[in-house]
């Protein structure tokens, strides 16, 4: 295959074939595939629901931990693991900022802040103490999935909000008017 082509290659080396993704090149690209099939099917989920609960928050949100995943994806494939990882704490920096500019107004980004922060301490320190990048990017899916989780949570609680206010005559008071998400 042509790897102008087709973003998926096969390169022949002695002892068999290689696959490639972009710089990225591995003997078997099919549990790395369909990792990204899974969390690409995460992040549609997030994002589908995040419209459908109508708030310009929640939605805003999803999409930029959406934009982030993608190219977080690309810079995997592209660029060696110590190099991905400092991108990754970047791109966390800029989103725990811009999630902690979206906490001053109403609390809904808190989480999503205290989420990136934690995440880059956690990487910070398992480059600095010398774990295992396997360790290191567990910790990462585990705090990205707890992200679209959260996401996916409140999404799911206004659409069940807005649902129960329709269907209700007297408008909804208390912690649940409250909470919900604008």
């Amino acid at each position: 295959m042509n790897a102008a082509s087709n973003s998926v290659s096969l390169q022949s080396r002695p002892g068999g074939s290689v696959g490639c993704i972009l710089n990225y090149c591995k003997d078997d690209l099919s549990g790395d595939l369909l990792v990204v099939a899974f969390y690409g099917t995460a992040v549609l989920v997030t994002v589908g629901l995040s419209f459908l609960a109508h708030s310009r928050s929640i939605r805003g949100a999803a999409m930029l931990i959406s934009g982030a995943w993608v190219f977080g994806l690309f810079t995997y494939f592209y660029v060696k693991v110590p190099a991905y990882l400092l991108v990754a704490v970047m791109l966390d920096t800029v989103l725990a900022f811009h999630f902690w500019r979206m906490a001053k107004v109403e609390i809904f980004a808190a989480p999503l802040c205290l989420i990136m922060l934690v995440e880059i301490a956690v990487v910070t320190f398992s480059q600095a103490v010398g774990l295992t990048t396997y360790s290191t990017l567990f910790a990462m899916n585990r705090f990205f999935e707890l992200t679209l989780l959260y996401l996916i949570g409140c999404s799911l609680f206004r659409i069940h909000i807005l649902r129960l206010e329709r269907k209700s005559e007297k408008p909804i008071t208390g912690w649940r008017a409250n909470f919900v998400v604008g």
